[in-house]
């Protein structure tokens, strides 16, 4: 049952025992005297004539008062900062402990009682959130990440145990009549919201303020869910993100850019599921999303919102990007055609909207734009091969030509890997039998060998039109 704490501790020990032994050795090579080479140093130029007495007597004297003001000053953070070697091998070791504790309690857990498929979890928070505490995060940056950690190990097992307790605990009670779903989800959502909510309290940690607020949106919906449905839970959860998303532009908090994701997300997933009961409804909410966000991501920069703005941009173009083309496609019988194609189309977009210089996040757009181009051809192929793979190589051509010119060299790279990708394809479906593999083989090297050639060339070309972009 203990096991799991056991490690943490004994982790939470080491890491500990590393950092105290590093600034051991530090402190002990900088107690070493400096005078020594310095009075070295100043006989030699002393004696080549390069500096008189008088000078030598005023820098050894600037050099003990000037030592004298810096012998209390705490150290550097380069003498503070744990070695990144013990802080990887940290989480490694934590990794394994808890991988090896998971499948050491899954093997038993069908003939543990219930008090002990609670206590087991509860036991894992109270090592997480206690060993967390005893670190001090002012000392060093890694502490300070470790302590993050173990927090978050903390509330996952609170979040465990609340689980478990509302699906075994509670499941014979007929007052709480929830269905098991929505009471685990319920259960287990609430207590890392409380315990989240608790670690966090508005200072800087962002694990915590991210599982704070993505518990508060999952008990939320979780609740609603119980009493109404899917179209009533996807508003409150939209109205959620809303809430959050307002509080991330006031810049309200800690970190606004991961209140801005976060709450960007819950839009996102509200609208989808509104789609299940009310299509239009749910695609309208998509659209607004996207359209607030990208809004919000063309504000300038300052300061203050220089993470927060591309937070905006970014979660406004994936949500255009990613859920536009399902929604749509409610609302015809091919599918795969419809949203493949608008895929094709946002791909095009993104990527136009990404060579404009004032875009605040030009690569991301130009990525995600590319990314886009090439999917929209295999998403049409899922309704028709021909149609799909006729769009990639046509797209693949045009990619080539387009990239060719100053300036939009990041098209190639599409056009390449639009070509390695339907290429082949089209060749096993325009050529079947079994005549076909050399041809396959052949024609794939000779692209690879081409693309090969192609990066090789166009690498100096893709930094220097990078820079550009940037600027």
């Amino acid at each position: 049952m203990f096991l799991g704490g056991l490690e943490i501790i004994a982790i939470i020990g080491v890491v500990v025992w590393l950092t105290r032994r590093s600034r051991s050795k530090k402190a002990e090579a900088s107690s070493a005297p400096e005078s020594d080479v310095m009075h070295a140093w100043l006989r030699r130029w002393q004696s080549a004539n390069l500096i008189s007495d008088e000078e030598v007597a005023a820098i050894i004297s600037f050099e003990e008062a000037a030592g004298g003001d810096t012998a209390g000053t705490p150290t550097s953070d380069a003498e503070r900062r744990m070695p990144l070697v013990a802080e990887a091998l940290g989480y490694l070791g934590g990794a394994f402990a808890a991988v090896g504790v998971i499948l050491l309690v899954a093997r038993y857990w069908p003939d543990l009682a219930t008090g002990w498929r609670i206590g087991i979890p509860s036991a894992v928070a109270v090592a997480g959130v206690v060993g967390g505490a005893l670190l001090d995060e002012q000392t060093d940056d890694a502490l300070r990440r470790l302590r993050w950690t173990l927090w978050l190990v903390g509330t996952a097992g609170i979040g465990a145990a609340g689980g478990v307790a509302m699906y075994d605990a509670l499941a014979p009670i007929p007052v709480y009549g929830w269905s098991d779903g929505h009471r685990v989800v319920f259960g287990a959502a609430s207590l890392v919201t409380v315990l989240s909510g608790l670690l966090w309290a508005g200072r800087l940690r962002p694990l915590q303020q991210t599982t704070f607020l993505g518990g508060v949106i999952f008990a939320v919906s979780s609740a609603t869910n119980e009493w109404f449905d899917v179209s009533v839970v996807g508003a409150v959860t939209w109205l959620l993100g809303a809430l959050m998303l307002s509080i991330a532009h006031r810049q309200i908090g800690t970190y606004p850019a991961i209140t801005a994701v976060i709450g960007a997300g819950a839009m996102a997933a509200g609208s989808l599921m509104m789609l299940d009961q009310i299509a239009t409804a749910g695609v309208l909410l998509l659209v607004v999303t996207s359209i607030v966000l990208i809004r919000l991501g063309q504000q300038p920069l300052s300061a203050t919102n220089v993470d927060l703005v591309p937070a905006f941009l970014l979660t406004g173009v994936l949500s255009l990007a990613v859920t536009v083309p399902a929604s749509l496609a409610q609302f015809g019988g091919d599918d795969g055609l419809i949203a493949g194609l608008l895929t094709w189309v946002i791909g095009i977009g993104s990527y136009w909207l990404g060579e404009h210089r004032n875009v605040r996040v030009p690569e991301v757009l130009l990525a995600i734009g590319g990314a886009a181009i090439i999917a929209g051809p295999a998403i049409v192929a899922i309704e028709s091969t021909n149609a799909g793979t006729l769009l990639g190589l046509a797209s693949a051509v045009a990619c080539l030509a387009v990239g060719a010119t100053p300036g939009r060299v990041a098209l190639s790279f599409t056009g390449a890997g639009s070509l390695l990708i339907y290429v082949p394809w089209s060749i096993a479906h325009f050529f079947p039998g079994e005549g076909r593999a050399p041809l396959l083989i052949a024609a794939s090297g000779v692209l690879i060998v081409g693309i090969a050639l192609f990066i090789a060339r166009s690498a100096k070309r893709f930094g220097s039109e990078s820079e550009s972009v940037k600027a």
